[in-house]
């Protein structure tokens, strides 16, 4: 390294500045501040981001996860689409049918009784509302738009039409009705 810098004094003062400018041109070409880099914890961030959409999507329950419990600890919840819970062979399929039945008559059902209390959260919930933006001060808040979140009746014979249609990619059909005014 000594041998480089002695012979750089050694050329004249003009090319010393040029070869100056030319190597921290160089340098700043090639540099990333540290605040202009993505974060380290970005990427599991997103994948866990991207986990939950498609949990809700496919209608998988919080806890069956894969960042939330270890396999062997996964047991049946009702409504949960898991590859666990769909070939789960612990509970009787005469039981599972009783259970959808009785949160068919009683919503409540399955957060009240099936579901520890440790767990309680809105994951537990089939429509959470949407907070709405309130763009104007005395906005009418009756118009809360919702969100599913978990539906336990999923993949029962008690499911919604519409929903089992929409979480297996069915086609549908809108018709709005028409009005023609004729003057």
């Amino acid at each position: 390294m000594e041998v480089i810098k002695d012979r750089i004094e050694q050329l004249p003062r003009e090319i010393q500045k040029k070869l100056c400018i030319m190597t921290w041109r160089l340098f700043w070409r090639d540099y990333v501040p540290v605040f202009a880099k993505p974060p380290s914890w970005l990427i599991y961030h997103n994948y866990v981001q991207k986990t939950l959409w498609e949990a809700r999507l496919n209608n998988i329950h919080f806890l069956h996860l894969p960042f939330n419990t270890l396999p062997e600890n996964k047991k049946w919840i009702m409504g949960c689409q898991c590859d666990h819970c769909i070939n789960d062979t612990e509970v009787d399929l005469i039981e599972k049918h009783i259970y959808s039945l009785i949160q068919y008559r009683t919503h409540y059902y399955f957060i009240e009784r099936l579901m520890p209390e440790e767990t309680q959260s809105h994951w537990n919930e089939h429509l959470v509302p949407v907070v709405p933006v309130l763009s104007e001060p005395f906005q009418n808040i009756d118009e809360i738009q919702y969100i599913k979140i978990f539906d336990p009746l999923c993949g029962s014979y008690k499911e919604d039409y519409t929903s089992k249609r929409l979480r297996e990619g069915g086609t549908f059909e809108f018709s709005y009705p028409f009005c023609y005014t004729f003057s």
